[in-house]
């Protein structure tokens, strides 16, 4: 029984478990219990350490060259903190359960100001999404003065009711006009802005 010891049940990857990241406005109510966690350089290394790869207090205190009872201390506030959590259980060779730590989140990040919260990408997709609706609105609006002003065949008789046009009809009716154009270039300005729009919000 003692050769299948230690047992060491290989812990998740942080994407694995589909962790969130964890936002943290400087001057929220949790923002004190973050910091004071992270104040320490060893408790810092000792985060990041686990988001390498989750093991127990006892590996911890060897790869970061400190004892065990540092690395107990600092384990105890990152969870109090939530910023790590016990993510499974290895048996040692003496037979004795051992935590293992692994990140509660897939990011810690600490920001000041509202407008930083919102994602870049967000922005860039929503400029894009609005951008493209106004275009398809004036494509469509093109396309019907287009046909309105078509000339019209003038008969010597009253011509017959022509029937509604079909949806494939109405289609290839709009992409044989010029909606189809306004449409594309509007899809490719609003791409440009967009892009733009990203880039600047990068710099800032």
């Amino acid at each position: 029984m003692s050769s299948l010891l230690p047992l060491k049940p290989a812990a998740a990857s942080v994407r694995d478990r589909s962790l969130s990241p964890l936002l943290v406005e400087l001057d929220d109510d949790d923002a004190d219990e973050v910091l004071s966690a992270l104040s320490s350089a060893t408790a810092r290394r000792l985060l990041a350490a686990v988001y390498d790869n989750p093991c127990p207090a006892s590996e911890l205190a060897d790869e970061l060259d400190t004892t065990l009872q540092t690395v107990g201390y600092h384990v105890e506030r990152l969870v109090d903190a939530e910023l790590i959590e016990p993510v499974t259980t290895w048996v040692s060779a003496q037979g004795r359960e051992m935590a293992v730590y692994g990140p509660t989140r897939s990011a810690v990040v600490l920001f000041a100001g509202a407008e930083r919260t919102e994602s870049k990408l967000s922005s860039g997709l929503r400029t894009l999404v609005a951008g493209v609706g106004v275009t398809l609105v004036g494509s469509v609006a093109v396309q019907a003065l287009w046909t309105a002003r078509r000339p019209q065949v003038r008969y010597a008789a009253p011509a017959p009711a022509a029937p509604e046009p079909s949806v494939a009809e109405f289609v290839a009716s709009y992409l044989a006009g010029p909606g189809a154009l306004v449409l594309l270039v509007g899809v490719v300005l609003a791409v440009l802005v967009s892009l733009g729009a990203v880039w600047t919000q990068r710099r800032v």
